[in-house]
């Protein structure tokens, strides 16, 4: 969670172009610094509870960048996104969406964001890769909130300029897949045991390489790996629905068999939070196991992720021990 830091008071218009500037100087070109400074900003020029990002993936709509006011949390937030109001603006990416009290508007009063998020008022944009919204920038709060023009004027400028952000990013990421696409097939043309035959699944030999360029952009991003392990018998129907679990996965994810009846899945940029909800749907498809997670955390100290298997080994043992649906090891 990010809380935000102290930036420069600026007031009115040209106070909020001034913290831009600010902003813009101290994040140069590093996505990751201008995601959290800049929903750090909205938080505190806009006096709001929360300011975040959110994207729609094979697995629905998830939060994937946050900045909130001190003693705010994120409660119901990564669960649901869709029950908020950014489904709207997606649904009408080419003009933003201001809502100043949910409660005193017919339209919004018994939307889910409203009664079940408790948001009452929120202004979001989209956020558009090429002329496709893939994902919003929005702002929440629990009280009603009269947006100026200067502050919405900020918030479309924010927008823009997260949204070609991410559309650099995008670029950078499918080079590296790329990249890793040929290294993945050289390695084919070198070793073709990169499948198990039994599970269908990429195999160790096939994680160790896909690490590479996975954990290489999680450390860029400085966003946290969630791993998940559990043990099921290859049963008539297992490699089916394996199959089809993997298939559902977001691009980033890897389902692999880590050995004969273990399966590890690792999830980039997925908070513990967030991997629950995704481990929830693929339960639907693979049947309910014993299930242990751990974080891996792009600190430096664990640069192969053999600390975070161990703790993820660790957490597995101790769910079939307990009979426990999920345990996460956090030491």
């Amino acid at each position: 969670m990010v809380v935000p830091k102290p930036v420069k008071h600026h007031t009115s218009s040209s106070g909020h172009l001034a913290a831009l500037s600010d902003l813009l100087q101290d994040s140069h070109t590093d996505s990751a610094r201008l995601f959290e400074h800049g929903l750090a900003l909205l938080v505190q020029s806009l006096g709001v509870d929360r300011a975040l990002l959110t994207r729609v993936t094979g697995l629905g709509h998830e939060v994937f960048w946050w900045a909130v006011a001190p003693h705010v949390t994120m409660a119901g937030i990564f669960d649901a996104p869709e029950k908020g109001f950014c489904p709207y603006v997606l649904a009408h990416p080419d003009r933003p969406l201001t809502i100043n009290d949910a409660a005193e508007n017919p339209r919004w009063r018994e939307s889910p964001g409203h009664l079940e998020l408790g948001i009452r008022a929120y202004a979001g944009v989209a956020l558009k890769v090429g002329e496709r919204a893939h994902g919003t920038l929005c702002v929440q709060h629990h009280a009603p909130h009269q947006f100026t023009d200067a502050e919405l004027a900020l918030l479309r400028t924010m927008g823009h300029l997260m949204g070609r952000t991410l559309e650099s990013e995008n670029l950078k990421q499918e080079l590296q897949s790329a990249l890793s696409a040929l290294e993945l097939s050289s390695a084919i043309v070198e070793d073709s045991a990169l499948q198990s035959a039994r599970s269908g699944l990429p195999n160790r030999r096939h994680l160790d390489i896909w690490l590479r360029s996975a954990l290489f952009m999680t450390r860029r991003r400085r966003e946290p790996m969630a791993l998940a392990l559990w043990s099921q018998s290859m049963v008539a129907g297992t490699k089916g629905r394996l199959a089809m679990a993997a298939g559902t996965l977001r691009g980033e994810d890897l389902l692999v068999e880590l050995s004969p009846d273990q399966y590890l899945l690792l999830m980039p940029h997925t908070s513990d939070s967030g991997a629950e909800v995704l481990l929830a749907r693929l339960r639907e498809i693979v049947g309910h196991h014993p299930t242990g997670a751990a974080l891996w955390q792009p600190d430096g100290k664990d640069m192969t992720l053999k600390s975070a298997l161990q703790r993820v080994g660790k957490a597995f043992t101790d769910a079939n021990r307990d009979g426990a649906a999920l345990i996460w090891n956090h030491d």
